[in-house]
């Protein structure tokens, strides 16, 4: 009888997993973020670390408002999403308890962070903090170098007669692609998201040929294979790494207007409100892309995204230096236009204009 009841207490103080049951860290992020290497080594430093098998489940977004179900249903733990999305009065993800505050000593390389990032408003609610930023970029104007020579100095080459039909964008970003037509067409940087703003003739009129004229689109991320034999495209970035590393030679431009940037979170949902040492994993593995190496090799040299860490100057080249501008004064404020947080008419005044821009183009489509 005794050892029974002994028996029934081990149960209860410990989870099933640490008698030998593998457990599973579930994560929601945008594709290219889990390197099948980083994900390998963190699963056996837990293992090695707890004696504990951990494995991360990997599901992929094509949009940033396909987090919410998930998270609503509680089907993820670990979520990548971008910073405009936390406070979005449409899923109130923080405020409607969604999310749990990060305990910051099982991240210690937080404090790393660039601070204007670090100190964002988004992260942040009653004092405490509910997310990491882990990368930051633009949708930005990249060029094949072997096809184009000079370097894009407008968003106006989409519109250059000469492009038509070789260039690729986002079929589904209907708020970047009414920015860059906005800024386009010289819209003050406030104004570029505004409904009542952009809904005239001549905008959309902009934002059509904008969609007519592409050759083709991709769907969440910008993949190598998307911008074969094109001039120019819109991109994260994401495409730039692998496309070099094959000898396809594409760059970022610059465009004078500037261009709209974005900053990529990891949070921790709900769903692990009740599992405390799989939630002290998770801050874990947030640490982990908190590292250099995770900064540099992956963020940076594979995916060509801009680091979001400050201890990393000594182990960058002189042409990495250059490209992350680090001896720019005020490259940031600039040259890149943060997203804000949209209200409901503009977001779905946005989205209409962009449903009409595509009328009668297949997302598929291609004119070859």
């Amino acid at each position: 009888m005794v050892s029974r009841f002994l028996w029934f207490a081990l149960l209860l103080m410990f989870p099933l997993s640490a008698f030998g049951e593998e457990a599973v860290l579930r994560l929601l992020i945008w594709e290219g973020h889990a390197p099948e290497q980083q994900v390998q080594k963190f699963e056996k430093q837990i293992e090695a670390k707890y004696n504990r098998r951990v494995k991360l489940e990997i599901n992929y977004v094509v949009g940033s408002d396909d987090f919410y179900d998930s998270v609503r249903r509680k089907s993820a733990d670990l979520i990548m999403m971008t910073h405009h999305h936390f406070k979005d009065k449409r899923f109130n993800y923080i405020k409607n308890k969604l999310l749990l505050p990060l305990d910051l000593k099982n991240i210690p390389n937080f404090k790393h962070v660039i601070p204007a990032l670090k100190k964002a408003e988004h992260l942040y609610h009653d004092g405490k903090v509910y997310a990491s930023p882990v990368s930051q970029g633009p949708y930005g104007l990249i060029f094949n170098t072997a096809l184009v020579k000079n370097e894009p100095r407008s968003w106006n080459i989409f519109w250059d007669p000469s492009f038509k039909e070789k260039y690729v964008i986002g079929a589904n970003e209907y708020i970047y692609n009414a920015n860059i037509a906005a800024l386009a067409l010289g819209y003050p940087r406030e104004s570029i998201s505004s409904f009542d703003k952009l809904n005239n003739k001549e905008f959309k009129k902009k934002l059509r040929q904008l969609a007519v004229n592409a050759h083709s689109f991709w769907i969440g991320v910008d993949k190598p294979e998307n911008l074969a034999n094109m001039t120019i495209a819109t991109s994260w970035g994401d495409s730039l790494g692998p496309l070099n590393n094959r000898g396809e030679p594409w760059k970022m431009a610059e465009p004078a207007e500037g261009m709209p940037c974005w900053i990529d979170n990891y949070a921790i949902t709900w769903a692990l409100a009740d599992k405390p040492s799989l939630k002290k994993i998770a801050e874990e593995y947030i640490n982990g892309i908190l590292s250099i190496d995770y900064q540099i090799e992956h963020i940076m040299r594979h995916l060509s995204l801009t680091p979001i860490i400050t201890n990393i100057n000594n182990m960058l080249t002189p042409e990495e230096k250059e490209h992350l501008h680090l001896g720019t004064p005020n490259f940031f404020s600039k040259n890149r236009i943060l997203q804000y947080t949209y209200s409901k008419r503009d977001r779905n005044g946005l989205a209409l204009l962009w449903k009409e821009a595509m009328e009668g183009i297949p997302i598929g489509k291609s004119n070859d």
